[in-house]
This record gives C-alpha cells, structure tokens and sequence, in this order.
C-alpha cells in the first residue's frame, strides 16, 4: 500500500470534514434556538420533566442541578448528577424538553449498566491522559528519527502515540451510538408521557437529530485523524 497517497488523502479530506462539523454544529444550535421560542402545550419545565421521567424509571439517586451556559447540558455519570443549563433547566420549550430528555435517556444507560454506558466511562480517564502525551510522544519520535538518526526508537515512538489515539477514536465510535440511544429513549418518553403533542413530537426529534450530526461529524474527523498519523507511522517504517 502507498502511505503517503494514504497520508496526502486523509489530509485532503480533513477540510470537508471540518466543513461538515461546522455546519453540523450551527445546524444543532440553529434548531436549539428556533424550537427553543416555541413552548410545549403542557407547561411543564425541563427541571419538573427530569424529576418525573427518572421517578417513572425507578432511578432515585439522580440529582438535577442548574449549571452556567447554553447547550452545556450534560450527565454526569460518576457522581450521578444530570446537569441543566440556564437555557434549559427553567424552560417549558420543546428544544428545552427534548434535551433534557435525552440526558435523562443517558441517566437510564447508566441505570441500566449498558455495556457501552461503561466501556465509555472506563475509557475517559484513559483520554484524558492520552491528550496530554500524544503531541509529544509523536513530535519526539520524529526528531529522533530525523535529528539524532535513531529510526528504531523514534518509529516506535510514533507508533505507540498512534495506538494512543486510537483510543480517541475508541471513544467517538462509542459515543455515537450511545447518543443515538439517548436521543431515541427520550423521544420515547416524551411520547408516552404525553409531554409533548405529536407535532411538537416532531420538533424535538429535529433537535435531536442536528445533535447526532454533530457527533458523526466529530467521529470523521477523529478517524481521518487516525488514518493520517497511521500512515505518518507506516512511512517511517516503509524508510
């Protein structure tokens, strides 16, 4: 296999892919923003929503607090706490509902102990520490193989930063799905519960689809990502 047209194609398709996550991300806060003006017929607030949907789940040790910010919502899996921003938490919206749905819906993968609720748990601290080592790991591992003329460890080094980031992109591949069960548990629940009408039903659902955009897009960019430094690696050891 040719790497370094491997390398130069990856490189190449990086710009669309960035292009793709701009979009996707304005399209997630244009939908946020537009259903966010329209209120759902029942009345009932994000913070009132959370409270029934885990009551009717049976989770009793889920806390709801107001965090700073907007689209900032977010469970917090470790110390059990689904987090509604200021956007959110107080607002009878159908963005506002929906989201908070969709975080309750996280809180039940979590009640559940889905499989992949904790691989993805298990793996963040890994992320953690990978984001800190692999931009020297790799920079490192070229000056050696370049500078001080010590191909072996350098080859090494690079390819060891590569398996690193391939836990990254462990974790988007994960993350999608889990977003996409989320979002279609939330959808449920708003139907069952009767909280929204069946076109309000229909504009959440908008919502949450722009939000799934935004993490296939984030998946592409981490794999081309991947391709790129695995090539980078394999040219360093076709020399």
């Amino acid at each position: 296999m040719d790497w370094t047209l491997v390398y130069v194609l990856a490189t190449i398709l990086l710009l669309p892919a960035f292009i793709f996550g701009v979009i996707s991300q304005n399209l997630a806060v244009s939908a946020f923003n537009r259903h966010s003006k329209s209120l759902a017929y029942t009345g009932i607030t994000a913070r009132e929503l959370a409270e029934k949907l885990l009551e009717k789940a049976g989770i009793k040790n889920v806390e709801i607090v107001n965090i700073n910010g907007r689209l900032t919502d977010c469970y917090d899996p470790r110390n059990k706490i689904i987090k509604l921003s200021n956007a959110t938490i107080n607002s009878s919206s159908i963005a506002a509902l929906g989201v908070c749905a969709h975080e309750v819906g996280h809180a039940i993968q979590d009640h559940n102990k889905s499989f992949l609720f904790r691989l993805r748990i298990w793996i963040v601290p890994i992320i953690n520490f990978i984001s800190g080592m692999f931009v020297p790991m790799i920079f490192l591992g070229s000056i050696l193989n370049f500078t001080f003329m010590i191909p072996t460890v350098g080859y090494y080094m690079i390819f060891v930063s590569v398996i690193l980031y391939g836990a990254s992109l462990l974790f988007h591949i994960i993350t999608l799905p889990l977003e996409y069960d989320a979002s279609k548990k939330a959808l449920a629940m708003l139907k069952e519960t009767e909280t929204l009408s069946t076109t309000e039903l229909e504009s959440a659902k908008q919502v949450l689809k722009a939000a799934i955009y935004t993490y296939v897009a984030e998946l592409v960019t981490t794999l081309l990502y991947f391709i790129r430094f695995l090539s980078y690696a394999r040219i360093f050891d076709d020399r």
